[in-house]
């Protein structure tokens, strides 16, 4: 419900500047990600090159404006196709990264529930939250139907005795799936991955915090104002949608209204910082796609010879 008359005026006033400094963190976390992903075929033997594993991630992040969660099956595809890893393998690993970020999330949230609690307590008191909007029983409804296809599932499986007939195919599935996952455990330099795995989130916050800069009304806002943002914020991206869209905005803008922003200008704001951090991806992922076959044809020759 933006007036788009008002968007236009205000985006006028945008310092593009810091815009592009956050875009330039943004790709700067994708390749410490990049890093980060190579750390774990170490242990593995697989040596891919880490220019193959950020433009993965750019199209990762690109499908993931499209399709939620389909990011993930890009980027692994992406890696199987021009660095021929096991997808079962690429799978195993990614389920690590996964894990760690979900870790990392966690911590952030009990990290802020102690340091700012009362702004949270403000946040679900917002008369903007309504809490009968999450539904129990809606929840209830959601889980008993997967319960219900999963069943159905297995008992199709069993009628059919489909799990004998690609039984050896099945085991070394599992096979390369439990060695990606125990990658992990082998990784030699333990506390880089653990560096990486945090300064990946540290540049996320900075990317946030600069973009304060880029819009007048917020430029004056604390660093406080935006690790609090950002940890919230954050967990919207747990959501199946895309790129968190609506749930990052909503969680923002309520952020914002604790530290004085009121709701229009949080709008504003929500708007160009989902964007500036997020839809930049529609340009770096078409890019990436363009550049991957360019980058990879003395592979593909090598192979065809």
């Amino acid at each position: 419900d933006t007036d788009l008359q008002e968007l236009k005026n205000e985006l006028h006033r945008v310092k593009w500047f810091w815009v592009a400094v956050s875009v330039g963190l943004n790709l700067l976390s994708q390749l410490v990600r990049a890093y980060r992903w190579k750390t774990l075929f170490i242990p593995l033997k697989y040596n891919p090159k880490v220019y193959n594993l950020f433009l993965a991630i750019l199209i990762l992040a690109f499908t993931n404006q499209v399709i939620p969660r389909g990011g993930e099956v890009a980027r692994l595809g992406v890696v199987n196709k021009y660095e021929k890893v096991p997808f079962s393998k690429l799978f195993g690993i990614a389920l690590i990264e996964r894990l760690t970020d979900f870790i990392i999330l966690i911590l952030i949230f009990i990290i802020l529930l102690i340091w700012q609690f009362p702004l949270i307590k403000n946040i679900v008191a917002l008369p903007q939250i309504n809490m009968q909007d999450f539904s129990i029983l809606r929840i209830a409804w959601i889980t008993a139907a997967v319960i219900a296809g999963l069943l159905i599932l297995y008992f199709i499986i069993k009628k059919f005795n489909l799990l004998r007939k690609f039984k050896s195919k099945i085991q070394k599935a599992k096979q390369d799936l439990k060695e990606g996952f125990t990658s992990i455990y082998h990784i030699k330099n333990k506390p880089v991955y653990l560096v990486q795995s945090v300064l990946i989130y540290a540049i996320w916050l900075v990317m946030l915090y600069v973009l304060f800069f880029a819009y007048p009304p917020t430029e004056n806002l604390s660093f406080k104002a935006a690790a609090f943002t950002f940890g919230l914020a954050t967990l919207a991206f747990l959501l199946p949608i895309q790129a968190g869209m609506g749930a990052w905005h909503f969680v923002v803008i309520q952020c914002l209204l604790l530290f004085g922003i009121q709701t229009d200008v949080g709008k504003i704001f929500a708007l160009m910082a989902h964007s500036a951090t997020n839809h930049i991806y529609l340009i770096t992922g078409t890019i990436a796609f363009a550049i991957l076959p360019i980058v990879n044809t003395p592979k593909i020759q090598r192979n065809k010879s």
